[in-house]
């Protein structure tokens, strides 16, 4: 890969694929609103920074001239925190991400790349809501699935290869949210006890360098139309995983699983685990034990 363009590069995952990128030496136009959020990369050389929102993506061929091989797509209004049960702005991206598309063959990309979201994976068991009450969230999910069938069918139509990458359960320096991770680290390093669910479904903790990894590993080769998941091809049971993290940070703390009742399950036959591995080659390095010292820090230092 020579060249690609990442929307929301100034986001957790989307910093972390330019820097990938960056290192391999691959031209990189990162797509932010302000350019002081790329401050930490703009060392490199082949770093060229573009200011744009969705409201002028529409300029981003003339502004970019070259072909491209891969378009990255993060940028996405309301992936955490309340907004995910925003119908309206969830509906909003579906559009936003369509545009961006038809954009990225504009330019002369030769792949689209949409980042998806494990959540698309739970909402199959909602054609029998009658046994499975959706959660509010559930929301996000959808927009995100009804993202990835739009875009087949438009970049079909366009002829410009595709591929979404459902990304397990990142995590890392760089993540400013509340999810789990964080919220269970710091309660870890607190010496709160945290309320859990019962935690016996199947889970993945995925590293953020690993996540990076995997997108540039599927940048350069894919197959069109398939859908990757980024993650882990060997899943563990969320339980082992929470111990795991205790054991690591606060061995001496009690947990207690079950407190607190969700219907959230991800149905995780309904995606190829071992995607990127057997079609890429590529194999996770990441020591979980040093991921999560590094996390701890970073968690730390952002008062979660």
């Amino acid at each position: 890969m020579k060249s690609a363009v990442v929307t929301g590069a100034n986001g957790f995952i989307g910093k972390a694929v330019c820097r990938v990128l960056l290192a391999k030496g691959a031209k990189t136009y990162a797509i932010v609103r302000n350019r002081n959020s790329m401050s930490d990369l703009l060392t490199y050389d082949n770093l060229i920074v573009i200011e744009a929102d969705f409201s002028s993506y529409d300029s981003l061929p003339e502004r970019i001239g070259d072909l491209v091989d891969v378009f990255y797509h993060f940028s996405w209004e309301g992936a955490s925190g309340s907004i995910l049960c925003d119908y309206t702005q969830q509906i909003k991206n579906i559009q936003y991400t369509c545009d961006t598309l038809t954009i990225a063959s504009k330019i002369g990309c030769r792949k689209f790349i949409l980042a998806g979201t494990i959540n698309e994976l739970e909402l199959m068991q909602f054609f029998q809501a009658e046994q499975h009450t959706p959660r509010p969230a559930c929301i996000y999910g959808i927009a995100k699935l009804s993202c990835d069938l739009m875009c087949k069918t438009i970049a079909a139509d366009l002829g410009i290869q595709y591929n979404t990458a459902v990304i397990g359960s990142c995590f890392g320096p760089g993540d400013k949210s509340r999810r789990i991770h964080n919220v269970f680290i710091s309660s870890m390093l607190q010496g709160m006890r945290p309320k859990l669910v019962e935690a016996t479904n199947m889970h993945d903790w995925i590293y953020i360098d690993d996540v990076a990894d995997m997108f540039y590993a599927i940048g350069c080769k894919s197959t069109n139309m398939k859908n990757y998941y980024i993650g882990h091809n060997r899943l563990r049971v969320l339980k082992d995983i929470l111990s795991d993290v205790r054991d690591i940070l606060n061995p001496q703390m009690e947990i207690v699983f079950g407190e607190i009742k969700a219907p959230f399950l991800i149905d995780y036959s309904l995606v190829d685990i071992n995607s990127v591995y057997e079609d890429t080659g590529y194999q996770c390095s990441s020591d979980f034990r040093e991921c999560i010292l590094k996390t701890a820090e970073w968690v730390k230092t952002q008062g979660i």
